[in-house]
């Protein structure tokens, strides 16, 4: 997922991960699931060269499909 930094920068940057984790929720387990999804990236913390994104997935219904945390290393902006 991009990370919700992108929305404050004006130039573009590399933002490579550096450790990912996902936990599915138990949606699936009550049926399909279709249509769009709301996807919620913030980033808590953003500092010294690294970020910390949480991030959540949610079906159209209103059910968690999942939750992810994500560190990523800043790097500096392309020229």
């Amino acid at each position: 997922m991009p990370p919700a930094l992108f929305a404050r920068w004006t130039a573009p940057r590399p933002v490579p991960s550096a450790e990912l984790t996902f936990h599915y929720g138990d949606a699936l387990d009550h049926g399909p699931v279709g249509g769009w999804a709301l996807v919620r990236i913030r980033t808590d913390h953003a500092g010294s060269g690294w970020a910390v994104d949480d991030s959540t997935v949610w079906a159209a219904d209103g059910r968690l499909l999942g939750s992810g945390r994500q560190a990523r290393r800043i790097l500096a902006p392309l020229t």
